[in-house]
C-alpha cells in the first residue's frame, strides 16, 4: 500500500484553500503552479529510486544524482521494521508504509537507516553473499 507524496497533499491542500476564496487574484495561480514546480523536483531528487550492493557498502539512490552509503563495517544487523520503529528519529529512505516491505539497517555509528527495497528476499540474499563475502576477504583479525 502506498501513500500520496507529502508535495502532493500539500499542493492538493493549497489549491482547495486557493480555489475556495470568494475573490481570486490572478497572481495567486502563477505562484501555486511554481510551488508545486519546485515541490516536485525535490521531491524526485530525494525519493529513494535504486539500492545498489557494492563489495564494501550499500548504496541509496536518491532521484537523479544524489546518494547515500552505508558502509559494511558500521553494520550491525539488517532486520524488519515495524510501524513503531519509524517513530524514532531515524533516517527513513522508504517509499511504502506496508509494514512487510520496510526494513531496518541498524548502524553501530548514526541513526538506524530504513529501506524498502521491491524484492526484498533477493536484496536480502544479494546482501548476505555480499557481507558473507567483503567479512571473508576484507576484514582483518
Amino acid at each position: 500500500m502506498t501513500i500520496l507524496p507529502v508535495w502532493l497533499v500539500i499542493f492538493i491542500a493549497g489549491m482547495l484553500i486557493a480555489f475556495t476564496q470568494i475573490e481570486q487574484e490572478w497572481v495567486f495561480l502563477p505562484i501555486m503552479w511554481a510551488t508545486l514546480f519546485i515541490m516536485m523536483i525535490i521531491g524526485f531528487a530525494l525519493m529513494p529510486t535504486r539500492y545498489q550492493i557494492f563489495t564494501d557498502r550499500i548504496r541509496i539512490v536518491l532521484g537523479w544524482v544524489l546518494h547515500f552509503d552505508i558502509p559494511f563495517n558500521n553494520i550491525e544487523n539488517i532486520t524488519a521494521a515495524t510501524r513503531k520503529d519509524l517513530g524514532v528519529l531515524n533516517l527513513n529512505f522508504i517509499n511504502s508504509f506496508s509494514g512487510d516491505d520496510i526494513m531496518q539497517i541498524v548502524r553501530k555509528r548514526g541513526a538506524n537507516v530504513h529501506i524498502t527495497p521491491w524484492e526484498r528476499d533477493l536484496f536480502l540474499e544479494n546482501l548476505n553473499k555480499a557481507m558473507n563475502e567483503w567479512k571473508t576477504h576484507y576484514v582483518s583479525y
